[in-house]
């Protein structure tokens, strides 16, 4: 799949890049990244990026396309493979769709793809397709795929950063990735920002069998001037690194009463509670989207049944 991906490169003009919605740095990192990548090695191509935009957009601007670009172009999807995520539904238009991901779905539409669960961000699985082949990097791409690595890892902390990652992370910072500047970009913080931590870690709860979770209805984000996104998965890992807590969980409404679930685990897989819900992501990373508190409350009951089971067979 690896050479496919070259090949369909080179067999196409046109090019659109696509990632999932309320992108994060790896999602932006990837699609940008590649954007460059591929007009440095292939300057006869025309590459667009799509979508949605937030605080990550310092990384690049999205491009506006009509519908007829995608008649002959290839779609790339990064960092998703499931189309109800997928910022920007005309990738279905494309004459051929590739993805690229490191989660552990599969897609649910027509393609071509490179899954690959073992690598902590997209963007380490696309400097390496790149790198491979010996393929011209430079600082723009670079400092994209920086990003994504970084933020995907947690700062190299999470307990799936491999040799790999940093390896990958020196060549990206040898190739002119701006670090400082993403360091300073995405871990910055204003003070209402500061304050909402401080909120979470005097507001959430321990179940009876150690999991760490927090409910927030929709009026949280208004109260300290920030995004649901933000709450949501930009707060979940307030809840990481406490003895005794290996599970956590962050349940967080948005405009439409929809509930978005961002499930946590230091060692043992909790993917499957996502999958049953509709969602999906890492083993110990993942999330779904739920119709209601209440049923917020039962993937609640389920992390804290699977937690039980694990102490028991300690």
């Amino acid at each position: 799949m690896h050479n496919l991906l070259f090949q369909k490169i080179e067999e196409h003009d046109v090019i659109i890049i696509h990632r999932h919605t309320n992108p994060d740095g790896d999602a932006l990192g990837s699609q940008l990244g590649l954007k460059h990548l591929i007009k440095l090695n292939y300057p006869g191509k025309k590459v667009y990026v799509v979508g949605d935009e937030n605080q990550f957009a310092f990384l690049g601007e999205m491009d506006n396309i009509s519908d007829n670009q995608y008649n002959s172009a290839l779609a790339i999807v990064v960092d998703v493979c499931v189309t109800r995520l997928v910022s920007d539904k005309r990738f279905l238009k494309a004459s051929s769709i590739f993805v690229i991901d490191h989660h552990l779905n599969e897609p649910d539409f027509e393609c071509d793809y490179i899954v690959e669960p073992e690598h902590i961000a997209t963007t380490q699985i696309i400097t390496q397709l790149f790198q491979k082949r010996k393929m011209l990097f430079n600082e723009e791409a670079a400092t994209c795929l920086f990003t994504g690595l970084v933020t995907d890892s947690g700062r190299f902390l999470y307990p799936n950063t491999s040799a790999l990652s940093f390896e990958i992370a020196a060549f990206l910072l040898k190739q002119g990735a701006r670090a400082k500047d993403i360091y300073n970009r995405v871990y910055s913080e204003d003070l209402n920002i500061k304050k909402l931590k401080g909120y979470f870690i005097d507001q959430f709860k321990i179940t009876k069998h150690g999991v760490a979770y927090m409910m927030n209805d929709k009026n949280l984000k208004d109260q300290f001037q920030v995004s649901t996104f933000t709450v949501s998965r930009g707060m979940v890992n307030q809840m990481a690194n406490i003895k005794g807590v290996d599970i956590w969980a962050n349940f967080t409404e948005d405009e439409d009463g929809l509930i978005y679930a961002e499930l946590r685990s230091s060692e043992r897989s909790i993917v499957h509670i996502a999958r049953k819900h509709g969602g999906g992501g890492h083993a110990l990373a993942c999330g779904c989207t739920l119709k209601s508190f209440e049923e917020a409350y039962q993937v609640l009951e389920e992390l804290d049944q699977f937690n039980q089971e694990g102490d028991l067979h300690e």
